[in-house]
């Protein structure tokens, strides 16, 4: 478990976050990690919708939410109401980044658009997670990783051929569009240090959808040939994805280069295939990839998946075993590398993943996801509201204040 804190790159940056769901909510937990200080910004009786979604919960609060959410401090004020709106404004005149992953044009009624808020607040980073950019025919319309998925082209290369279209089983847009908008999000703010100017940073789950076809499509614009689904394997490279064993799949990366091609061949006693005329070559044995999957199969029915991983090992051929997520949140390997967070509450604790990257160590989360309005008088406080003015506003239902 991560016990140790690494430098505050951010300390000092408030960011006020108005995200929700998951792309945003991932962009600004990662931010706190870093040092920012984390304002998220929820309407009153409910907050995120993600508080209340998904099968499992935690004192009150669905684990979708604490598990994207820790780091922050909650403000629950109403930003329908002008008093609500005069809140968001102090804020933001202390902020250095505004942070949303609404539709684009949906925060205009509130002046909370870029051109509004830049015209305001000349050095204001303002981040924007969307589904399909913000610009071009769909950027007003909205979307989720799974219909992301679909619309990028990564669900057309995912899954068999023949069968129903499949999603990666992960929501690898949301949180690769996070992770786009953060490294922007750092780039601007490094640039702001030059110029004093903020600037309007993007980033959505399309683009990076298009980001992870970024080895495809300069062979597929050069010879027009579409990809389609293969399973585990690899439209460039053979042999290049699970293969059956007595007992279980091994996955196999035999394909890297040339020795690693021979190496396998010579692991699973069948050196014969290395001059086989219809695998001389990578292009040949793609041409072929049913037929040498069917040999290669035939070789690795004489042992289990778990005795071929060791074999291979031996021989230096990159080898695995399909691991489930539990094995993998209990592995040796997220233990030592620090991948698993426990954060505390007032009623327990519960595992958040860590940061995926370090800088000498690596960052943690600096408190547990809060509950919804419980920052809301801290923070009036700092923005200049005495206690009656805060009570006369929750009162009001201006703000909800958490007990």
């Amino acid at each position: 478990m991560v016990t140790t804190a690494a430098p505050l790159a951010l300390d000092g940056t408030l960011v006020v976050d108005f995200t929700r769901y998951v792309s945003g909510s991932y962009a600004t937990m990662l931010l706190s990690s870093l040092g920012a200080n984390v304002i998220k910004v929820e309407p009153p009786g409910g907050g995120d919708p993600y508080r209340g979604q998904g099968t499992s919960s935690i004192a009150g609060e669905s684990t979708l939410f604490v598990g994207l959410n820790a780091g922050k401090r909650s403000l629950a004020v109403d930003m329908k109401s002008a008093q609500g709106r005069e809140v968001i404004e102090r804020l933001l005149a202390k902020a250095d980044v505004f942070a949303e992953n609404a539709r684009p044009g949906s925060l205009n009624s509130l002046g909370l658009d870029y051109d509004s808020l830049a015209a305001r607040h000349p050095g204001l980073v303002y981040l924007s997670v969307s589904a399909y950019g913000n610009d071009g025919p769909r950027a007003s319309k909205g979307g989720f990783d799974l219909t992301l998925q679909a619309a990028s082209g990564l669900m057309s290369v995912t899954g068999i051929e023949g069968a129903e279209p499949m999603k990666v089983g992960a929501p690898v847009l949301d949180i690769g569009s996070a992770v786009c908008a953060v490294l922007a999000t750092l780039a601007a703010l490094i640039s702001r240090q030059r110029t004093a100017l903020g600037c309007h940073v993007t980033s959505s789950l399309f683009e990076f959808g298009l980001a992870t076809l970024t080895s495809m499509a300069t062979g597929i614009d050069n010879t027009g040939d579409v990809p389609r689904p293969l399973g585990s394997h690899s439209p460039s490279f053979a042999p290049y994805g699970a293969f059956r064993t007595a007992s279980g799949y091994v996955v196999l990366a035999g394909a890297g280069n040339e020795t690693l091609w021979q190496k396998l061949c010579q692991s699973i006693g069948r050196p014969d295939l290395v001059t086989d005329p219809r695998y001389l070559t990578n292009a040949d044995r793609l041409r072929h990839r049913d037929e040498l999957t069917h040999d290669l199969e035939t070789a690795l029915a004489s042992a289990t998946a778990v005795q071929w991983v060791a074999t291979f090992e031996t021989q230096g051929v990159p080898a695995e075993l399909v691991a489930d997520v539990g094995q993998v949140l209990k592995s040796e390997d997220a233990a030592v590398l620090g991948m698993l967070q426990r954060m505390t509450t007032d009623d327990g604790s519960y595992v958040c993943v860590a940061p995926p990257f370090s800088l000498g160590q690596r960052p943690v989360y600096p408190r547990a996801a809060p509950r919804l309005g419980e920052h809301t008088s801290e923070l009036l406080l700092g923005l200049g509201y005495d206690l009656a003015e805060i009570t006369e506003l929750s009162n009001a239902g201006i703000v909800e204040v958490a007990t």
